[in-house]
């Protein structure tokens, strides 16, 4: 049974909703205050009044929203203007039902939301901590600091090494906010040009340069209601430090050829593979600006600093190819400098090479260096050996017969030293 909790503050009007539903097989909750309803039980959708005695109907959209995401509200009345539903909107309202609205409307749209909210909650499910690795304690608590941040507007910064995945977690983080339903927009600062900084962030009108044949809104504004996501941020030059402050501080931004500023509403999400402590003590990033961003930090721990989730990440990028124990064995041996994006390759390459639908040792072991703890004579020489045979093949231009002259074996013999060692 659906269960629909009714927030309406007049007792005529919540009686006849309550009836109206319960005629059509749903339990209906009343609640006369916003504070109520936040006290309530859990229910599959709310269905609130705009106006209400102690809070406004948006107000306890946002309220409702920031500790379930996914949950849907529907909000009733008001005079229906297009202000109305753009702000119950962006508050995160499923729906908008002006006054007057027919029976028959308030059923289908409430029976639409709470299929609605079914399907977020499966995706939520299907996409949550199930696509994150997340099998040390370390990796853990960081999630969990994702998900006590997800639901506020605070501004968060993400560090970690080059690899370690901090665009997915800020894909995870906007995807369990209450802005879900807006834009994630991600910029990666290091790729964009200091010429084109302001038009990229803060967009342009027609005519504002040479080139600028029409109109284009930057970053911020194609963010507006969602999440920005600047990635390498640390890579941004002191004018373009100084400009995002300001916007971040202002929540204002003007195109480069206009007149007037524009309002944003955007929730700032950063990252940086170099602390920016470090950067700000050595006088390369504004202390104002890091104390804006470092509101709210989340450090992601290398590979190297949780090996429990390597089996689990392997098995994943092998899939379908199984991964034997002498396979993990060779996988626990590297130090992993690229961290998981540097696995992800790996294993991909390896599952070209791979022989059969297994992968073992032997597919692994040329594409890694040798550990230098490793005293096992096979391991060592078969690497050494791959190192003279690439340095051979470099040396003579990559053609084989050089090479092979080179390295004093028969040219024929070639194809089988190539195969026995996975030479690419």
């Amino acid at each position: 049974m659906i269960r629909v909790l009714l927030v309406v503050g007049k007792n005529g009007a919540a009686r006849d909703l309550a009836a109206l539903l319960g005629g059509h097989g749903m339990e209906a909750r009343l609640c006369a205050t916003a504070a109520e309803a936040l006290e309530a039980p859990p229910s599959d959708v709310v269905l609130a009044d705009v106006e209400l005695s102690d809070l406004s109907g948006v107000e306890l959209v946002r309220r409702l929203k920031a500790r379930d995401p996914v949950l849907p509200v529907l909000l009733v009345g008001g005079s229906g203007t297009i202000r109305d539903a753009v702000e119950a909107m962006r508050a995160g309202a499923l729906d908008f039902l002006a006054d007057p609205v027919l029976p028959e409307v308030i059923v289908e749209r409430v029976r639409k939301a709470v299929e609605r909210g079914r399907i977020e909650r499966e995706r939520d499910r299907l996409r949550s901590t199930d696509t994150i690795v997340a099998r040390s304690p370390c990796m853990r608590e960081a999630l969990e600091l994702v998900d006590q941040v997800a639901a506020t507007d605070t501004t968060v910064l993400i560090v970690g090494e080059s690899g370690t995945g901090k665009e997915r977690v800020a894909t995870f983080l906007h995807e369990r906010s209450p802005r879900r339903n807006g834009s994630l927009v991600k910029v990666n600062c290091a790729a964009v040009p200091a010429t084109l900084f302001e038009a990229e962030f803060f967009g342009h009108v027609k005519g504002a340069f040479t080139g600028a044949d029409r109109e284009r809104p930057g970053r911020f504004v194609e963010a507006d209601g969602g999440t920005l996501f600047l990635d390498e941020i640390g890579t941004l030059s002191s004018e373009g430090q100084a400009k995002i402050l300001r916007a971040l501080e202002t929540g204002e931004v003007r195109p480069v050829g206009a007149t007037e500023t524009r309002r944003v509403d955007v929730r700032f999400v950063a990252a940086t593979n170099e602390p920016l402590e470090a950067l700000r003590d050595g006088d390369r990033f504004r202390s104002d600006l890091y104390y804006r961003l470092a509101v709210f930090p989340i450090l992601l721990p290398p590979l190297r600093g949780r090996p429990e989730c390597l089996a689990e990440l392997a098995t994943r990028y092998a899939s379908p190819l199984e991964v034997t124990d002498g396979a993990h064995r060779v996988l626990r041996r590297h130090d992993w400098p690229g961290n998981v994006r540097e696995l992800r390759n790996v294993i991909e390459r390896a599952r070209l090479l791979a022989a059969d639908s297994t992968l073992d040792a032997a597919d692994l072991e040329p594409l890694l260096p040798a550990a230098s703890d490793d005293l096992n004579l096979k391991v060592r020489v078969r690497a050494v050996e791959q190192e003279l045979f690439r340095e051979a093949l470099r040396r003579a231009g990559g053609k084989k017969t050089e090479a092979a002259a080179l390295l004093g074996i028969d040219p024929s013999n070639w194809a089988y030293h190539a195969k026995r060692l996975r030479l690419q």
